[in-house]
């Protein structure tokens, strides 16, 4: 049975809605090119958001920082404000969302885990008295999701310490710095530099014309809008793609199919070569992403959606006599 292409054209636009606008924000495109539903949502998908939501969602967020950062004043802990995820890479598929708000500090004592677990606390006593937020929550236990009002904006909240390390310290340079925050429901930490591999990702899609970016929108789509769960996380996908050499994901403006086979062949090398799967570093090169962790299955239901869209592709390609490789004006 085929996907449903009309739904799947409705999350996309609802994803993109602007509320004061009263209309989802979309390419020209999209309703003047006359593609078939299944290419639109292709298409669509990878293109970026325009930079404009993204700074009202950098506003929005530093109203929720002035917050904490006030609610805080007199408590035993400095904090330092920074910014990670999706919208720090232009990877972000919401119009108002994708952000996530680090809040470091310098650890003061032998147990860090604990001054987070109080800064956690805090912010969700905080975030409960703000008339703007609709609602907030500790679900994943390492990260505090906030929703907020006018426009709802999805804001992530990551409680961490900083981590001076050797690199930081012998050049000072923050892109060098590193942090770690904890999964409490897990019982783990993580460990990562991520403005490294922010830096990274930016300066290999340049390289690449785009093409980076392009296939990691397309694979946090589809994941977003598969009908089962698929459990990889934002930095995991962003590791999957990022480590595909650079001249196979150079983009050609008229051939926007023409990766779809290359991230298919890199999800199949993650499914069936274990050794790869568990050598695989972010693109900070400094962090192992998922070693022994067990989401080959979650690899391969992505690459099952991938492959599902690219074969609904070649049969409206096909049909024009073309292929992924043919010039597609978009």
């Amino acid at each position: 049975m085929g996907a449903n292409y009309e739904l799947l054209i409705k999350n996309l636009r609802n994803r993109r809605f602007d509320e004061a606008k009263s209309e989802p924000i979309i390419s020209d495109a999209f309703s003047h090119r006359g593609y078939p539903n299944a290419l639109r949502y292709a298409l669509e998908s990878m293109l970026e958001i325009d930079h404009s939501y993204s700074y009202k969602v950098f506003s929005i967020t530093k109203k929720i920082q002035d917050s904490i950062e006030a609610g805080l004043a007199k408590a035993p802990v400095k904090i330092n404000f920074r910014y990670d995820g999706p919208i720090q890479t232009d990877t972000h598929i919401t119009l108002f969302g994708d952000v996530t708000l680090l809040t470091l500090i310098e650890p003061q004592t032998d147990k860090p885990w604990q001054e987070i677990q109080f800064l956690i606390r805090e912010i969700i006593n905080i975030m409960k008295g703000l008339k703007y937020v609709q609602k907030s929550g500790f679900s994943n236990q390492h990260e505090i999701a906030v929703l907020t009002e006018k426009p709802s904006c999805r804001i992530n909240i990551q409680p961490a310490i900083w981590l001076n390390n050797r690199s930081y310290l012998e050049t000072k340079r923050e892109i060098e710095r590193g942090i770690c925050e904890y999964r409490f429901g897990e019982k783990t930490r993580r460990s990562y530099l991520p403005f490294k591999s922010i830096a990274r990702i930016n300066a290999k899609d340049d390289r690449t014309g785009g093409g980076l970016k392009r296939m990691i929108r397309l694979l946090r789509t589809l994941q977003n809008d598969a009908e089962n769960p698929i459990l990889l996380e934002a930095h995991e996908i962003n590791a999957m793609v990022y480590d595909i050499p650079e001249r196979q994901l150079k983009f050609l403006p008229n051939q926007s199919l023409s990766l779809l086979s290359v991230v298919s062949a890199q999800l199949t090398r993650l499914c069936s070569d274990k050794k790869y799967y568990e050598s695989l570093r972010a693109p900070s090169e400094q962090e192992i992403i998922f070693g022994s962790k067990p989401k080959q299955k979650e690899i391969a239901k992505l690459k099952g959606q991938l492959d599902h869209l690219m074969n609904d592709l070649q049969g409206i390609l096909r049909r024009e006599s073309k292929d992924f490789y043919s010039e597609i004006l978009y």
